[in-house]
């Protein structure tokens, strides 16, 4: 099964015949996703990006992440069903899938501007395999023992203790680091602009403890 996906950056896919098989993610806030940067790792380095939901035909999704393309620019994206992509024409330097759940890379496409000639397949942590559960049936088998009744002992239960969440205030965001702020962010779900001055993190850090 064939499946075709013109897209043109931020929000804007001009043509899809998936059927929803392949579906582009809409950012929680603004007109662009962002995805931590997978190479040349320094820090937590962010880059805007368009996300796409590829569910395969063994019924296994998996994530596309197409760093931003510039105006006038469009990526053609061709899928078999299988997890093997093509991007004919491709003018991007690289294009990256990644686990459904985790910012882990599994293959990296790497274009002439990386790869110096024709595309590149970088399989890292390669596409997962769907988990099949076996079930065994047995037959039931019938055992009879002579049971001795003896006097009943209390039962004692062990009550653990509630532990406390541990909540983050203001002053303990003051005293965070631009790199430990941007962490807390990304672990409630928000990835914040690694560009951004100190104060302006924590401004929208702060932001997130009322919610």
């Amino acid at each position: 099964m064939a499946d075709r996906v013109v897209y043109k950056g931020a929000n804007h896919v001009l043509t899809n015949n998936t059927e929803g098989r392949i579906r582009l993610i809409q950012p929680k806030s603004g007109t662009i996703n962002k995805f931590i940067r997978w190479w040349n790792r320094k820090g937590s380095q962010y880059i805007e990006c368009g996300i796409f939901r590829v569910e395969l035909d063994n019924g296994v999704v998996v994530r596309l992440v197409i760093p931003h393309v510039k105006g006038g620019m469009t990526v053609e994206i061709r899928h078999d069903g299988y997890g093997n992509f093509t991007f004919p024409g491709c003018r991007l330097e690289r294009i990256a899938v990644v686990a459904a759940d985790s910012s882990n890379v599994l293959v990296e496409y790497q274009f002439s501007k990386v790869s110096g000639g024709a595309v590149l397949k970088r399989t890292l942590g390669g596409i997962p395999t769907p988990t099949i559960e076996v079930v065994v049936d047995e037959a039931p088998v019938l055992v009879v023992e002579e049971v001795k009744e003896e006097p009943a002992e209390p039962v004692i239960e062990e009550v653990e203790e509630a532990k406390e969440v541990e909540i983050t205030t203001e002053a303990q965001l003051k005293k965070m680091t631009k790199k430990q702020m941007l962490a807390w962010a990304l672990e409630r779900g928000h990835d914040f602009v690694d560009n951004h001055t100190k104060a302006e993190l924590l401004i929208e850090c702060t932001a997130l403890l009322a919610d």
